[in-house]
């Protein structure tokens, strides 16, 4: 009686775990994540480096962030089309990008976005990054993709 009872009681401690770690998208700890691109990659990028920050509360990314600096710190979602003429204009895609990866919650889901399709590729490997070593509250480089 006692080994069943045992037994019954290991299955209800597997079942709850297995129901806790379901409703959880990624296991991250809740919290602020932010990785960015290493200086390498920034200087592939003529001196714009991508970050990502990401928030997850129970698990679940609950917001992102996208965005380009120079080395100024100035944002690329900022400039005007006479000092950055891209079409579509970053101004259009950053915010749509930030989007995507909230919405997608996990870097194999992030959608591409036309016309940015190497930002976009930054932020799945930046959401990787964030998903395999990131740590709250601090900031990771991340390598330019081979």
């Amino acid at each position: 009686m006692k080994k069943l009872m045992t037994l019954g009681l290991a299955a209800v401690m597997a079942f709850s775990l297995a129901a806790c770690s379901s409703g959880s998208s990624s296991g991250k700890a809740d919290g602020v994540y932010t990785a960015e691109m290493d200086d390498a990659a920034a200087e592939a990028a003529h001196g714009w480096r991508d970050t990502l920050t990401v928030e997850y509360k129970d698990g679940k990314v609950v917001s992102a962030t996208f965005e380009s600096y120079d080395a100024d710190g100035n944002k690329k979602s900022e400039t005007t089309a006479e000092t950055y003429p891209m079409d579509p204009h970053p101004s259009e895609w950053i915010p749509q990008l930030s989007e995507n990866i909230q919405k997608a919650g996990t870097a194999k889901k992030i959608d591409t976005i036309a016309g940015a399709t190497l930002a976009s590729d930054d932020a799945r490997a930046l959401m990787e990054a964030i998903e395999k070593d990131g740590k709250a509250g601090e900031t990771i480089q991340v390598s330019a993709a081979q």
